[in-house]
């Protein structure tokens, strides 16, 4: 009786990957898979980085655009490259100031707006080199518009952000200096601006 049963072991042995292989190949064929769960990869999304740089040798003391992130965009980085006495703002394409509106400079910090959470850095004056910034994660819920308050001649703002790919396009800074685009009313009573060029008091 053993020995029978030993027989029909090693029968069973060396037709077992013969029926495995079998039943592999009916799966495939028929383009089921063993399991209850199908392959159903989605494409990643591929994005564009864009890069820009807004740079004058003089303009008059204001707001002045300097680009437009469109929504969708992620990884924002908006950085002075020149330590001034200027001002990064931003606004939304519907108008709400975000950062450093209606003549009033804001403490830096983090605010939430247009979907993502804004950093604003302002470097110790004294002991820092490094000028204004404002980086972002993303994606932006709505278009983003990107002011620079001029006080100080030479200014320079670089930016630089990501859109996916079939959305990419650019924003180039202006051909010739912009005219002041003022972010509310100036005759605003609180401004923290540096009185010798502040427009909201008496010269």
């Amino acid at each position: 009786m053993a020995g029978l049963w030993q027989q029909l072991s090693s029968l069973w042995q060396g037709r077992a990957p013969a029926l495995l292989h079998l039943i592999c190949l009916l799966y495939l064929t028929s383009g089921a898979l063993p399991s209850d769960t199908k392959a159903s990869p989605t494409p990643l999304e591929r994005f564009q980085v864009v890069k820009g740089n807004f740079s004058r040798i003089f303009l008059h003391v204001g707001y002045h655009k300097v680009a437009e992130i469109p929504a969708g965009a992620r990884n924002i980085s908006i950085q002075e490259t020149i330590k001034s006495r200027n001002y990064l703002a931003l606004q939304t394409k519907s108008g709400l100031s975000i950062i450093n509106g209606n003549w009033v400079i804001d403490r830096p910090g983090i605010f939430i707006a247009v979907g993502t959470r804004l950093t604003y850095q302002r470097p110790n004056e004294i002991r820092s080199r490094n000028g204004e910034s404002i980086t972002a994660p993303g994606p932006l819920i709505e278009d983003l518009h990107v002011y620079l308050i001029y006080q100080q001649p030479g200014p320079s703002v670089y930016y630089e952000y990501s859109v996916p790919l079939q959305m990419a396009h650019s924003t180039p800074e202006p051909d010739a200096p912009s005219d002041i685009q003022p972010l509310g009313n100036i005759t605003h009573t609180r401004c923290l601006l540096h009185t010798w060029n502040c427009p909201c008091l008496p010269q």
